[in-house]
């Protein structure tokens, strides 16, 4: 075993290496988890120290008792800095872990080594009629990523649009979004627009395609492993032939457990040539606009907010999070998807855009316009978190508290 203990090495950690027997290790890496996560399991990332062996892109995760009952895999990735950004691209390493009883506040310690064995990766893509790539986790149909101009058959022709998920399945294979509803053709899965854009003299919508629309130009990112599948794409915001906006969406997907799964987008705007402001729908002050999740058929839906349940649709409360939860299509389980708003937002936390009729959106910049500036990149981040049961039984709560407070984890060295 590699000898780790230094001059100014942790004495927990010295303790902790001084305990192992008969578990070969190459590291240790300490975590600090925070509270209000239990019998949860989630993403915790680290950084590899500069000079670090990065040959494997599969690791395995084990607890200093060596219980393999625990083991986990951890899967490398390289975090490139987006268009703007300064920084070189720095390799790092996430896995899975579900915390059996309550550990906020409390430090531990992992044994990481390589996986030297091979590993087929739990998710697939499958590119379907050159306009859906399919996202699956062991054979089972996750989402979709609609990239090509899409139109269901019946539907004017001026719904036609690309660049938004759907479907998204919950874990039991029910379809959770619609797509081209007959009471909102222009709502779409999971999506993420605006009723009012300014470019210049021009007034569109990018909520319901009208002088403006989003198209699909190339693919960044497609990875899988264990652990998580990573989709980058490059869109443009299109007026006519004139792109006006430079939009990248990276998706994440973790691998599910038996609560829920996660599923993290993050957003980059950038104006061209001149500036575009975006703003809510101002018609009685709605606000509505911005990232939002369009629901499929269900029964008895339960809106609940990190401020408790609610009975009524609402404009512009605000909240961290809004959950629906109802028993969709034929199934007779409760299960739903909750939207988390990043800390890291512009506005947050931000009003919500809260529909019993199956629409929950995150209303970003809601009645306050808000200017996108060529040369000056907007980014926001949201996580949906697809889950059995209702609110209370999907742990809700605990999640967002997993997304919010990421636990700091390092290698020891």
């Amino acid at each position: 075993m590699k000898t780790l203990i230094k001059s100014l090495f942790p004495l927990s950690a010295a303790l902790v290496i001084a305990g192992l027997s008969g578990c070969t290790t190459e590291e240790l890496v300490q975590v600090t988890f925070p509270k209000g996560i239990d019998l949860h399991e989630f993403p915790v990332t680290f950084d590899l120290p500069s000079g670090f062996d990065t040959s494997a892109a599969v690791w395995e995760i084990l607890p200093t008792d060596c219980l393999i009952a625990r083991k986990t895999y951890a899967q490398a990735w390289i975090d490139r800095p987006g268009e703007g950004d300064s920084g070189a691209p720095q390799r790092k390493i996430t896995f899975l872990w579900s915390l059996m009883q309550p550990s906020g506040g409390k430090t531990k310690f992992f044994i990481f080594r390589k996986f030297s064995e091979s590993m087929a990766p739990a998710f697939t893509f499958e590119d379907r009629s050159g306009k859906e790539l399919a996202l699956l986790q062991d054979g089972s149909p996750v989402l979709s990523y609609i990239y090509g101009m899409n139109l269901k058959q019946g539907v004017p022709e001026d719904r036609r649009r690309s660049s938004y998920v759907h479907p998204v399945y919950g874990l039991d294979g029910e379809i959770l979004s619609d797509d081209f509803p007959e009471d909102h053709y222009h709502h779409r899965g999971i999506f993420w627009t605006w009723p009012e854009v300014f470019v210049g003299r021009d007034s569109v919508s990018l909520w319901d395609i009208r002088g403006i629309n989003q198209r699909f130009e190339r693919w960044l990112d497609r990875e899988t492993g264990p652990v998580f599948a990573r989709l980058g794409v490059q869109n443009g915001w299109y007026l006519g032939e004139n792109k006006v906006v430079d939009e990248t969406v990276r998706l994440t997907v973790y691998k599910a457990d038996e609560v829920g799964r996660m599923l993290d987008f993050e957003f980059t705007w950038e104006a061209l040539d001149k500036p575009v402001t975006i703003l809510g729908a101002p018609e009685e002050n709605k606000g509505y606009g911005g990232f939002s999740f369009r629901f499929a058929r269900f029964d008895k839906p339960m809106i609940t907010t990190s401020g408790g349940a609610q009975s009524e649709d609402s404009n512009l409360l605000s909240f961290p999070w809004a959950d629906l939860s109802a028993r969709f299509g034929d199934s007779d389980k409760i299960s739903g998807a909750a939207l988390f708003d990043s800390e890291r937002n512009i506005g947050f936390p931000n009003g919500w855009t809260l529909r019993h009729y199956g629409f929950l959106g995150v209303a970003w910049p809601g009645n306050d316009p808000y200017t996108l500036e060529p040369g000056q990149p907007v980014k926001a981040g949201y996580r949906v978190w697809v889950h059995r049961g209702g609110a209370e039984e999907g742990m809700v709560q605990s999640a967002y508290t997993a997304y919010a407070t990421p636990a700091p984890a390092k290698v020891v060295q």
